[in-house]
């Protein structure tokens, strides 16, 4: 693989939003396919991914939502008009959408759209339908590079079961707190036992379907003009961030979600590929329920925010060592594996085996309606692409995790039809 000197300039879309577009300096250097990245809340203006494929020779445009608490809706029209951006480049043929962690839902919900229209969200089984926000021009293919479950199984993932008022973390019921010795916990690694998992897991479903149904029954108020607003409602709930220190359970036990259920390519640290289980090498994480503290686990948003961006129904919801059980793909359009039914064009899907969501990728890959689909995994790679230091045996255990990861993905764009 060839690497060239990059250069990155600002674009302004317009007078809410733009991104970073990095290309190499020589245009001759410039490959005909660009790179949309994007995440669903954060700023990836200088994230890896984009000067890493630059440096390849792929154009890529590092963009971020105008707003962190707008619909899912609203910022697939801000992913829009970075894909409309890349389209007239000159000398760009194709354009690739990159999803990473929560940004494949927005990625996945924006090509399952511009591939099928609105419809594919509009039907009576959504907890919420999409609104008509018209055509989109749809991606030639994707990348979901350690995507999570997305973000409405992430939220329920982050729920804190032990919650009895949702405007306080005061007064918490008793029988849920991981973080004791009794339940199963240590900071080397906890063992909870298959009965303090299933208690665990069923309390955080039941609260997920309560707090869907109350956000519901506002909304019904809302749009019959009793609403405390007339266009929304704030919506704050103790114990539902589903930021990366209030996932609970699997980041603790280590054992749970920890290997795939097939063989799978896996990358090693010298580049070889084998085709093995891929197992997780991740180290337990997050020793404190951080759910008294107000800044960290409390979710702010609103009704409708919260109803487009973050839920999923669940049915006997549990999880194991491998697998995630009981999510309805079908209720919402914020979760990748239930989006991904809906997108044919060809797609790479990357897992990270040193972070603790890298099982993600079997469930997408499982759901993914197109039949040129490609899935692998990098040993030892953390969520961010860097290698997961803290887990390695010795130093540089897991090589260049950022050149294996990215080298594989240039290769893939240059070498797939699409």
């Amino acid at each position: 693989m060839e690497y060239y000197e990059i250069k990155n300039t600002y674009i302004p879309l317009d007078r809410r939003m733009g991104g970073v577009l990095y290309e190499p300096v020589d245009p001759a250097k410039k490959r005909d396919i660009a790179v949309m990245l994007m995440h669903s809340d954060d700023d990836y203006y200088g994230f890896i991914p984009a000067p890493e494929l630059a440096k390849r020779g792929f154009p890529t445009f590092a963009s971020k939502v105008a707003r962190s608490v707008e619909l899912l809706d609203e910022k697939i029209l801000d992913l829009k008009q970075g894909v409309e951006f890349l389209k007239q480049l000159p000398g760009v043929k194709k354009v690739v959408l990159l999803g990473h962690s929560g940004g494949a839902t927005l990625n996945s919900a924006y090509q399952a759209v511009a591939e099928n229209g609105v419809e594919i969200f509009q039907d009576d089984h959504k907890i919420v339908k999409i609104s008509d926000i018209g055509t989109l021009p749809a991606a030639d293919a994707v990348m979901l590079l350690d995507s999570n479950w997305g973000n409405g199984v992430m939220t329920l993932l982050s729920l804190e079961p032990s919650i009895t008022d949702n405007s306080t973390s005061q007064n918490l019921a008793s029988g849920y707190d991981l973080f004791d010795p009794e339940n199963g916990f240590s900071p080397e690694g906890a063992h909870y036992s298959q009965e303090f998992i299933d208690h665990f897991q069923k309390r955080q479903a039941e609260r997920n379907d309560e707090l869907i149904d109350y956000a519901l029954g506002r909304l019904a108020e809302i749009e019959k003009g009793n609403g405390r607003f007339e266009d929304d409602e704030l919506f704050v709930v103790a114990g539902m961030s589903q930021i990366a220190l209030n996932n609970k359970m699997f980041p603790q036990d280590i054992r749970l979600l920890s290997h795939t259920m097939k063989e799978w390519p896996v990358i090693h640290a010298d580049g070889s590929i084998t085709t093995e289980i891929a197992k997780s090498w991740r180290i337990p994480h997050f020793t404190k329920n951080m759910v008294t503290v107000n800044g960290a686990a409390t979710g702010v948003t609103t009704i409708r925010s919260y109803l487009t961006n973050s839920v999923v129904r669940t049915k006997d919801f549990h999880y194991d060592e491998s697998h995630i059980y009981g999510i309805d793909w079908d209720s919402s359009y914020c979760c990748t594996p239930g989006n991904v039914k809906g997108i044919h064009v060809p797609v790479l899907i990357m897992g990270m085996t040193g972070s603790y969501e890298f099982l993600a990728a079997e469930q997408i890959y499982e759901n993914l309606a197109s039949e040129n689909k490609t899935m692998v995994f990098v040993e030892g790679a953390s969520h961010n692409f860097t290698p997961q230091e803290d887990a390695e045996r010795y130093p540089g255990q897991f090589g260049d995790t950022v050149k294996n990861c990215f080298d594989y993905a240039a290769n893939w764009m240059l070498e797939t039809e699409f």
